[in-house]
């Protein structure tokens, strides 16, 4: 467990790996809400599949910041 609590908190740029994560994330959130409001015109399935995207990233980033948390 303490292996997996160095690599989450290895400093990338400058900040641990997990708050690049967390950064990802935010973009692809903003994203996500230009394309339902329109502002970005894209297909419906890109706006879908970035919803996935968004999902599967927020667990790995949530499971991250536990282990960093509680390891």
């Amino acid at each position: 467990m303490e292996t997996l609590r160095q690599i989450v908190a290895t400093p990338v740029l400058g900040l641990p790996a997990f708050a690049w994560g967390g950064i990802t994330i935010l973009i692809l959130i903003i994203i996500q809400v230009l394309i339902g409001a329109k502002v970005l015109k894209v297909n419906f399935m890109i706006h879908r599949v970035n919803g996935f995207v968004i999902l599967t990233f927020a667990v790995f980033h949530a499971a991250a910041a536990l282990i960093y948390l509680l390891g």
